[in-house]
């Protein structure tokens, strides 16, 4: 963990939370120039951004970045996790360092083998909730500051602790926000494509179907529900603000409740809009865009329930069929997902900026 210091390339007019990884790199970060507190809350805030929208399951996909230890490959999970980790570790060392004046060394973790250390310490991160991990950086964060803001800033960016102290705060973030950050674009993307990150979803009974929109629905809650109202005007992506992708998930589950009413009815499922799915949307969003955002959520909690009691009214058969199926999860949980990994950022640098 320890660091060298490196060339004064402090560019002031850098912003950490969105420039590209390699110019916030170039970035001499242990200048004495730059805001030490700032810099680590800026790459914090990009962190914590970059697996906004994205669900459990895509968590727990191998493929982040090969092990360099000769293990299985690392997952997302894995690699917060390990942030988690070493804040945790931080924590111990630097309260033992302002009690003795000792700092570790690397023969401390594995005799200097990190890869083998860290390895080592993959559990209980492989299957832990990604919640939970999000829990323990973000619990383990302010108090891992607490006790470096106790710190000279001249000790801290002393040969002997720039390495346990940087190293274990944002240039912790921003080493593995270089395999983090794209793995996520990737996983974001394929979400947003209706990528379930499973063999075949279509295996859950009803009680797995709704535990899982559960899931989607408390990332709603926390990513959209709990965004100020005057933010839903904005456009998030092109041509639609915030008000018209909730309000398009509600017209949706509104239509998938009434497919499967019509297929109860006997007369079958509803096939797909004669004037194409692009213009049913834009036409349902161009015809709600006089709502106040709290008229919109309320439609889309009425939608919701509508739509989650047509599932339980269905057969275990019908649900998984292939009609069933694409009206049950493609306009109820199926759907969410794919819209939160769409403006699961944005909101996110939104209620940062309201706060």
């Amino acid at each position: 963990m320890t660091a060298s210091p490196s060339t004064d390339r402090s560019i002031a007019a850098t912003d950490l939370r969105t420039a590209p990884l390699a110019e916030v790199r170039g970035v001499d970060l242990r200048s004495t120039a730059r805001d030490f507190w700032a810099d680590e809350a800026a790459l914090w805030d990009r962190l914590i951004a970059t697996w906004a929208g994205l669900d459990e399951a895509g968590w727990h996909l191998p493929g982040a970045a090969r092990s360099d230890a000769g293990g299985p490959d690392w997952s997302l999970a894995e690699h917060v996790g390990h942030l988690a980790d070493w804040q945790e570790l931080a924590i111990d060392y630097v309260a033992t360092a302002e009690a003795t004046g000792r700092w570790p060394s690397d023969d401390d973790y594995d005799s200097g083998d990190f890869d083998r250390f860290n390895e080592r310490r993959r559990a209980p991160w492989t299957t832990m909730p990604a919640t939970s991990i999000v829990a323990r950086l973000t619990v383990s964060r302010p108090r891992l500051l607490a006790s470096t803001r106790r710190l000279p800033l001249d000790t801290i960016r002393s040969d002997a602790v720039w390495g346990w102290v940087h190293s274990t705060l944002h240039g912790h973030y921003l080493d593995h926000l270089g395999v983090i950050e794209p793995w996520a674009d990737q996983l974001l993307v394929r979400q947003v494509d209706g990528d379930p990150f499973v063999a075949d979803p279509r295996t859950a009974d009803h009680d797995g179907f709704l535990d899982a929109a559960r899931e989607i629905d408390a990332s709603f809650d926390t990513l959209i529900r709990s965004l100020p109202r005057d933010h839903w005007g904005a456009e998030v992506t092109p041509g639609w603000t915030l008000r018209d992708h909730v309000g398009h998930l509600a017209d949706w589950m509104a239509e998938g409740a009434r497919a499967v009413g019509v297929h109860a009815s006997g007369a079958g499922w509803l096939a797909d809009p004669k004037e194409g799915v692009d213009a049913w949307n834009e036409r349902h969003v161009a015809a709600h865009r006089s709502e106040r955002p709290g008229e919109t959520l309320a439609r889309y909690d009425a939608a919701h329930t509508e739509m989650s009691d047509a599932v339980a009214s269905l057969s275990i058969e019908d649900l998984r069929s292939p009609d069933g199926w694409s009206w049950a999860y493609d306009c109820h949980y199926g759907h969410v997902r794919k819209h939160l990994a769409m403006v699961g950022r944005w909101c996110v640098s939104q209620a940062r900026n309201a706060g």
